[in-house]
């Protein structure tokens, strides 16, 4: 991951280019924890993407956060997916629950504590005005936001 560390500035929305950053990563991050409108969590920083006018960072952290809540999405679809349905209600025994079922349970809360902890190490770098370029998607974040 490269770091960079950026100039204070204020974003064409009128707050400050790391506050904006922090809106749309935990905007974002609290949508996908809902049901069902979490699947749509990548809209937020879409949003924030065509709203701002002058700051390369917040439509930086804008599409970093839109790729970010894309494979979120992607990620639960798939688990949801391929995790096996009959075991819920086979293996069910007062009290609790054995076999595959709890097994993709665990998977699912895993992956979402993992993209949360992203998303945490995300809104602290860029409050601090450090624009964290992941490996696969900051570089295209970087060049959608010199647009």
């Amino acid at each position: 991951m490269k770091t960079t560390i950026i100039e204070p500035h204020k974003s064409s929305i009128g707050l400050g280019a790391n506050f904006t950053s922090l809106i749309i990563l935990a905007a974002m991050a609290t949508t996908a924890w809902i049901s069902f409108i979490g699947w749509f969590a990548w809209i937020v920083p879409l949003v924030f993407y065509f709203i701002e006018k002058e700051s390369k960072f917040v439509k930086f952290q804008s599409i970093q956060a839109l790729f970010i809540g894309v494979a979120w999405a992607v990620t639960q679809l798939f688990i949801w997916i391929i995790r096996p349905r009959h075991f819920y209600s086979m293996y069910y025994t007062p009290g609790r629950i054995v076999g595959m079922g709890s097994f993709w349970s665990i998977i699912s809360t895993l992956v979402n504590v993992a993209f949360v902890l992203l998303i945490v190490y995300l809104v602290i770098s860029a409050y601090n005005y450090k624009k964290v370029e992941l490996p696969v998607i900051g570089p295209i974040a970087d060049k959608a936001s010199e647009k």
